[in-house]
């Protein structure tokens, strides 16, 4: 049989107070109704001696997951900004492939370019370091 083991369901039948008390984590947090359920089901498990801290941890850092919103369109221009980014990118990309054999006037170029978009482009500090004398 091995490792088998399938998890089970419970049922839960709550009176009005328990069911209020029961909705307040799941709005207060932002869980679906599954996650809101198990979360003060294992407080308790922990809180009576039946979990051990780093089971109670485990179990709650995963059951505090709110629920994702869903993923909107971007913008046009974010859109128009990603692509700037992406064509940047590559731009730096090329220029560390040839940065030994660029030419000063380039070089001198692609640095001010990177200190402009240091904060948008993670290959403007690849341009940076290279720059300052270091070898990638």
């Amino acid at each position: 049989m091995g490792d088998s083991f399938r998890e089970h369901g419970v049922m839960l039948y709550l009176d009005k107070t328990s069911y209020k008390a029961f909705i307040r984590p799941q709005a207060d947090k932002g869980l679906g109704r599954s996650f809101a359920e198990l979360l003060p089901f294992i407080e308790g498990l922990h809180h009576m001696g039946y979990l051990t801290d780093p089971e109670h941890e485990e179990r709650v850092k995963k059951y505090s997951q709110p629920l994702c919103e869903e993923a909107r369109p971007l913008t046009t221009e974010q859109v128009q900004q990603k692509s700037e980014v992406a064509n940047w990118e590559k731009r730096f990309s090329l220029a560390i492939k040839e940065w030994s054999s660029m030419p000063e006037k380039s070089q001198v170029w692609h640095v001010q370019k990177a200190k402009e978009l240091l904060d948008e482009v993670p290959n403007a500090k690849l341009v940076l370091a290279l720059a300052d004398g270091g070898h990638l």
